[in-house]
């Protein structure tokens, strides 16, 4: 597969291991990328059409990931910036449309500049002997339809809100990650003030630091703290599948499933047993999808969560028990030979029936490795609506960090992205029905995995993006 880009310095710096192609089934294929002058090329075992995904900068919103149409291999180059232009005004008319069906009243300024971005694309498509001409307009038509989308968005969301607030505010928790931390004295009543939930990890890895001896002291810290401001608390992810977050010393049996089982269900064992009646849902196991964790395989890391939530159930039956799964895209399939995607894992435990009570999302959205891509406001609408096909309830977690690198330092635009990021994006998820938890995964950028995506900066200064999620709680949520 190979597409023309006329916009040569779209090109320059572009990491061609971000392009993908993805299949009917919304997956990614496993594939190579490489530039060959003006030129992507795709290479890839199968043959069917699909969508090409492409980092893709786009004015007043930064770097996002777009999808053309579908596309069938061709001898010819397709021209890319056309291609993207007609993906994103389909997809944009498309999602109109299917709201316009369910009632939504749109605004004629919307209607207006959903007309103009198609025309932008009707004279790039008509007009691709003028390579120039073409690029321009397309590019004008992504600007529009992607600033369209984001404004379908939020009617979608100021309308459906309304409905669902009319007889009070909205159930849905919205809470932070406490990461093992407490901010500072004097900064705390922020978190009270702004949310009513927090998550308390009780990661293997902080409680078993050496085999045998659990350390209990941090998280019966923060549980105290959390109850004595009347916060609900999830207590989790008891297990992990990120080579940060096991025991050094679990490496020792690496690749001897029987073994760490053990070593994790005891760990879930010790934890539910000592915290049960204290905190209102278990979260499981977190990153299940990751792959060559302790090497592990597939097989062996479903069997283990499913093991760790009937353990749960037998030793405390009543509190809820959420399993979450990172990167929902599967971007990372496009770079490694993976048969299982996120839905796989979540297929596979819904249908044992064991129990589950909702499906966690983890979206850290940022540019850098292990991240969630940037895409825009209808894509992660659409998302919402997938997982919804399996009929429970959604935790989602969510960071912005959209920083190149995470050594660089944040310039103010990407502060402010963040909140703005709050303000565009969570009120579209906060309308749908399935959306029962939000909880901002990173509380500092101290230690942090995400380094400018925590409410606190290293010097624990709040950031912009929590007065946005307090200003979000107090609109819409008890």
């Amino acid at each position: 597969m190979r597409l023309f880009v006329h916009d040569k310095g779209r090109l320059e710096g572009l990491d061609p291991s971000r392009v993908h192609m993805v299949g009917f089934d919304g997956l990614p294929w496993y594939g190579s990328v490489f530039i060959s002058e003006n030129q992507l090329v795709i290479q890839r075992n199968e043959k069917d059409s699909g969508t090409v995904s492409v980092p893709w900068h786009v004015r007043e919103w930064g770097e996002m990931l777009l999808s053309t149409a579908t596309l069938m291999e061709r001898d010819k180059p397709y021209f890319l910036e056309v291609e993207l232009a007609r993906g994103v005004v389909h997809r944009l008319r498309n999602q109109l449309e299917a709201w316009r069906q369910l009632g939504l009243v749109v605004p004629p300024e919307l209607e207006q500049k959903v007309l103009s971005a198609t025309r932008h694309f009707s004279r790039a498509a008509s007009g691709q002997q003028i390579p120039a001409t073409a690029s321009n307009e397309a590019n004008e038509a992504i600007e529009l339809a992607v600033s369209a989308g984001h404004d379908l968005a939020g009617t979608y969301a100021s309308q459906v809100l309304a409905l669902r607030t009319r007889n009070g505010p909205l159930t849905t928790l919205l809470g932070v990650d406490l990461s093992g931390e407490l901010p500072p004295q004097d900064l705390r009543h922020s978190i009270v003030d702004t949310f009513n939930l927090v998550s308390l990890p009780m990661a293997w890895r902080d409680i078993e630091m050496s085999e045998g001896r659990r350390e209990w002291d941090a998280t019966d810290n923060e549980l105290r703290w959390a109850q004595k401001h009347g916060l609900k608390v999830v207590g989790g992810p008891l297990l992990e599948f990120d080579e940060r977050r096991v025991p050094d010393w679990t490496y020792l049996w690496e690749g001897d499933y029987d073994t760490l089982s053990t070593f994790m269900l005891e760990h879930v064992r010790h934890t539910v047993r000592r915290y049960r009646g204290k905190v209102h849902l278990w979260h499981v196991a977190a990153r299940m999808n990751r792959p060559q964790v302790l090497s592990l395989g597939d097989e062996d890391r479903l069997q283990i969560v499913a093991s760790a939530i009937h353990t749960i159930r037998e030793l405390d039956p009543r509190t809820p028990v959420v399993a979450s799964f990172d990167q929902p895209w599967a971007e990372y399939m496009a770079n490694q030979p993976i048969e299982l995607a996120p839905m796989h894992y979540a297929d596979a435990l819904v249908r044992a029936d064991l129990g589950l009570s909702g499906l966690g999302l983890e979206l850290n959205i940022g540019q850098q490795p292990l991240a969630t891509a940037p895409r825009t406001a209808i894509a992660f609408s659409q998302l919402m609506d997938q997982w919804s096909m399996f009929e429970l309830p959604l935790f989602l977690m969510l960071t912005v960090d959209t920083r190149v690198s995470r050594n660089a330092p944040a310039t103010p635009s990407e502060t402010a992205s963040r909140a703005k990021w709050v303000e565009y994006y969570l009120p579209p998820l906060l309308a749908k029905n399935s959306v029962q938890v939000v909880l901002w995964n990173q509380l500092s950028d101290r230690n942090a995995e995400f380094p400018g995506a925590g409410l606190f900066d290293e010097s624990h200064q709040p950031k912009a993006v929590l007065n946005a999620l307090a200003e979000l709680r107090k609109r819409y949520l008890a």
